[in-house]
């Protein structure tokens, strides 16, 4: 997905109160009267996060339908938008429980990569705020914008949940897949998305599983260490910041963010590429799960067909490897051959 394409065409807010209680979600019956400021700022939200912490996902055989057929109806017919944005709201106050946050609930009808799609966004509301519903000249209940700008839609406004939502070319609703986000999780809890949002909600799945994407990074960055870079320091250098990433705290790996923070400035373009050509966007985050890689040690195969094998401390503690003439002060055994290849074991 090339987010930066995504535009604006509608939207419909909806007032979702927090679960478990016995408030009404209040809905309205009319989109919202679009202008340039509000285009940009839904525009803005929904980038900005997808960006940041979007996870790719499809739609889940055994889950909930009530999103998917929201989001087929609509973009099957335009003038869906209102009756299928109320039907969504509904499913969320259904859905949530008093854990969950109230907040405003945007359905947006656009465009990305010149496809229609529907993002579906979850905001802050001000504490205590409720919608100030009027009428208008067709009897709709609509928002007052100029009240909602002023208290709720400002940039101080946190995101919460944020998706945008395709169908692919059968155009039926079992085939909806997208990105999503939650702002929600801090930090250590990592790029993830609460279940709650992800599948009770959405009714949808990660498209590729944690642990067969940290083993799908793992098995590209290996091969392009070992088939790109013809420097044994290098490689040996790379393959050490790679294992550190796989057993340090971080909960998720972004490839782009990897490649600053640890390869040389030449090698990042090339590295992004080999990520591409392994099916990896390097932009998108995605959840470590280590369970199927191994980095508890290291395999070093020289030209010879000599292989030196250890822990992974000991490749980063213990193990020099030098591309020029050898220290006659350096104590210790010097291996004089070229390497071939540098794995995790």
């Amino acid at each position: 997905m090339n987010l930066d394409s995504f535009q604006i065409a509608a939207a419909v807010l909806h007032d979702v109160p927090r679960g478990g209680g016995e408030e009404e979600a209040v809905l309205t019956d009319a989109p919202i009267a679009l202008d340039d400021p509000l285009r940009a700022y839904f525009r803005k939200k929904i980038i900005g996060s997808l960006q940041l912490r979007g996870l790719e996902v499809d739609a889940d055989p055994d889950g909930t339908t009530r999103v998917r057929d929201g989001v087929a109806a609509i973009l099957r017919d335009n003038a869906q938008i209102v009756q299928a944005s109320r039907g969504i709201a509904e499913h969320l106050h259904d859905v949530q429980t008093g854990r969950n946050s109230a907040g405003l609930l945007a359905i947006v009808r656009g465009s990305l990569d010149d496809r229609a799609c529907v993002a579906v966004l979850k905001l802050e509301r001000e504490q205590g705020l409720r919608f100030h519903i009027k009428t208008d000249k067709k009897g709709n209940r609509v928002v007052d914008l100029e009240l909602l700008r002023e208290l709720t839609l400002t940039d101080k406004t946190k995101v919460f949940k944020t998706s945008v939502l395709m169908l692919d070319a059968s155009g039926t609703a079992g085939s909806m897949y997208g990105r999503v986000s939650d702002d929600q999780r801090g930090k250590d809890d990592g790029v993830g998305v609460a279940t709650f949002y992800l599948s009770t909600f959405l009714g949808c799945r990660l498209k590729t599983s944690p642990e067969k994407a940290t083993l799908d990074f793992m098995r590209a960055a290996e091969a392009f260490f070992n088939e790109r870079i013809h420097n044994p320091e290098r490689v040996g250098r790379y393959q050490v910041a790679l294992l550190a990433k796989m057993q340090d705290n971080s909960m998720d790996v972004r490839p782009r963010e990897f490649a600053e923070a640890n390869l040389d400035s030449a090698d990042r373009a090339p590295f992004s590429e080999a990520m591409r050509g392994a099916g990896i966007d390097p932009n998108v985050a995605f959840e470590k799960d280590i369970s199927l890689v191994k980095i508890s040690g290291f395999r070093m195969i020289f030209d010879c067909g000599m292989v030196l094998v250890g822990r992974a401390d000991d490749l980063r503690e213990r193990v020099s490897i030098r591309t020029g003439a050898a220290d006659q002060h350096q104590p210790g055994v010097e291996i004089n051959d070229a390497v071939k290849r540098v794995n995790g074991r």
